[in-house]
């Protein structure tokens, strides 16, 4: 009845709002029709809210979780309006991290972070609140474990006085050996959440989170040294987010009913390409350092890795505990020239205590006092001894007009110092996303060797990936972030796609150019060197034909003086000139522009063809 109510099955693909099953998963699938259907978190199989869009298709059951961003553990239902989809595959899987800080220990550790700098304020509050408010949750995280072996490659520049750089291209690979990133790399640990700045998430990064279990198989054939360098199992099976959530109360990391579990908003593929980013960043630093070193250069640039990784990976979905506090310091001008309040984020560790804030904050009030007493009072009171009493009044009136420059002066600096930071670091990232996108773009003509690249594109798929975790991040949205990841994730993939393509085409291209040769070195072998005149094949490149134009585009091209002795500056001047007289904008009436449409796409045909130095030779052989 599971089936018939329904009709035939559907496997692979997903939509929102449905219970769908993975090609992967047809093994489940398959003990599900005959041992029950499986739970999904309210405890029922889950269908489609719209069987007209989905008539005679039977939606099977998978194990993914369906909830609000903010999971809370109190809450069991979720209307079909509100229900978000989950990607963090079946909960019996998840492992995590405890709780190791109350939340008296989170506020501790704010405390403890503002001490760090002389300028930063003495205390943290949220508005009239006199502490940061804290939101306990698990942010849930997909954890890789990998190995890689890189080459690498660059552009090394050397002083040359003057303020000039004297730049030399290093155009072989050089090895730069093996590197195994493991579960407890920052590298590999990837939040499944959009609604958090990036940045602010390495809180919860590091050595902590130690090794994935259930990996260790083999441990009995370790040797000592790699058993000893591995990483510690920290994380536990966290199967139920409801007993999570009441361990971490019962602990004291916040009140019951408000620590919230999230759902995992992001694919694990696009998780792996976030954190195949983060390698890539981590390896073109290790390669910018060695190219320094290894040529004893002064600057470099243009870094392009070759990367090979590894077939064993491993994955696993894995909830981190953090504090997120909000807390206000500042304030902010609106349109209309209102002031109001800063608002703040930080992240806190849960385990460790690590502290990350969204900008360093300074104290007006300590800038002031600094610059008052430090460039006014210390310098009157030394002039005071030094000049006697006699110049008292003097050093008094100068002493009241230094420290009201001096006090508007620090707090002008106080509130302009993290923008002026902010801005250098922002103009840094703008140049070397500019400078990747100007290297990778296709510029077109024979070869488009920077196109066809593969390393030259990763360094635009960086850049990308930086511009979308960096830009206008202090007005970070979930939803906008999502889409515009979605948007870049498929991009570049279509972008790889058309690549692959291109390269077995021309591969092809390649094969039928070699077999022509073949030929006509056996026509030459069997019939000696005069065959082509005897057979009136004429000469040419590619051994073939050369002296014809098998279908016309010379001729299109108005080159059929030249044929194959024409270069590729000949194919490009006569294609712009043919192209302007043949533009259909520049004829009149229907049947005009019809014909010079017709002839226009002719013309883009033909130098496709004679503008790319492979394809012109297979054409030349034919």
């Amino acid at each position: 009845s599971f089936v018939a109510s329904e009709g035939r099955a559907r496997v692979g693909g997903m939509r929102r709002g449905s219970s769908v099953a993975c090609s992967s998963a047809c093994g489940r699938v398959w003990r599900d029709l005959f041992t029950g259907p499986t739970r999904c978190r309210a405890g029922t199989v889950t269908y489609a809210s719209e069987p007209s869009r989905l008539a005679g298709w039977l939606v099977l059951p998978c194990r993914r979780d369906y909830a609000t961003r903010d999971d809370s553990s109190t809450h069991q239902s979720f209307s079909s309006k509100t229900r978000r989809v989950c990607y963090g595959g079946d909960t019996r899987t998840h492992v995590g991290l405890p709780f190791k800080l109350t939340s008296t220990d989170a506020h501790a550790a704010l405390k403890k972070w503002t001490k760090r700098k002389p300028f930063r304020p003495w205390s943290l509050r949220d508005g009239n609140a006199h502490k940061p408010s804290l939101k306990t949750v698990f942010l849930p995280h997909w954890v890789f474990q990998c190995e890689i072996s890189v080459k690498y490659r660059g552009v090394v520049g050397y002083d040359a006085g003057g303020g000039k750089v004297t730049w030399t291209a290093i155009d072989t690979w050089r090895d730069g050996g093996s590197t195994k990133y493991d579960s407890s790399s920052k590298e590999t640990q990837i939040c499944a959440s959009f609604g958090h700045r990036r940045d602010l998430l390495s809180a919860l990064h590091g050595k902590h989170v130690g090794s994935l279990p259930g990996r260790n198989k083999n441990a009995n054939e370790e040797s000592d040294d790699t058993r000893a360098s591995s990483p510690e199992i920290n994380l536990i099976s966290m199967p139920d987010r409801v007993q999570a959530s009441l361990d971490a109360s019962k602990f004291g990391a916040g009140p019951p009913g408000q620590i919230y579990v999230e759902r995992f908003s992001m694919k694990r593929s696009l998780a792996w390409e976030l954190a195949f980013r983060r390698v890539r960043e981590s390896e073109r630093e290790k390669a910018t350092e060695l190219l320094k070193r290894n040529h004893k250069a002064d600057a470099v640039r243009d870094v392009a890795l070759d990367i090979t990784l590894s077939p064993k990976r491993h994955v696993k979905a894995v909830l981190l505990p953090a504090f997120i506090a909000h807390f206000t310091h500042g304030e902010v001008r609106g349109p209309s020239g209102d002031a109001s309040p800063r608002k703040h984020v930080a992240v806190v560790c849960g385990v460790t205590g690590n502290v990350v804030v969204d900008e360093d904050v300074v104290d007006v009030g300590k800038a002031r006092t600094a610059a008052v007493v430090g460039g006014v009072f210390l310098p009157a009171l030394c002039a005071h001894f030094c000049l006697g009493p006699e110049f008292g009044g003097i050093i008094a009136a100068q002493t009241a007009l230094g420290s009201a420059l001096a006090f508007a002066v620090a707090g002008a600096f106080a509130r302009r110092a993290p923008v002026a930071e902010r801005e250098r670091v922002e103009r840094v990232r703008v140049a070397d996303e500019t400078a990747a996108f100007a290297a990778a773009m296709r510029v077109g003509g024979a070869g488009d060797k920077a196109w066809m690249d593969e390393s030259t594109q990763l360094r635009r798929d960086d850049a990308e990936w930086g511009r979308w975790k960096e830009t206008d991040k202090q007005n970070w949205d979930e939803t906008e972030r999502e889409e515009w990841a979605a948007n870049i994730w498929q991009w570049q993939r279509l972008r790889k796609r058309e690549r692959e393509e291109r390269r077995a085409h021309l591969d092809a291209a390649r094969f039928r150019l070699e077999e022509a040769t073949r030929r006509d070195e056996e026509k030459e072998r069997r019939w000696g060197a005069g065959w082509r005149v005897a057979t009136g094949a004429g000469t040419g490149r590619g051994g073939g034909g050369g002296g014809r134009d098998t279908k016309g585009f010379y001729k299109l091209l108005g080159l059929t003086a030249k044929l194959a002795d024409a270069t590729y500056e000949d194919i490009k001047n006569a294609y712009r000139k043919e192209a302007m007289a043949w533009h259909p904008d520049k004829h009149q009436g229907d049947d005009e522009k019809k014909r010079a449409a017709k002839t226009f796409r002719e013309l883009q045909k033909a130098y496709l063809v004679l503008g790319n130095k492979t394809e012109r030779e297979v054409y030349d052989g034919l």
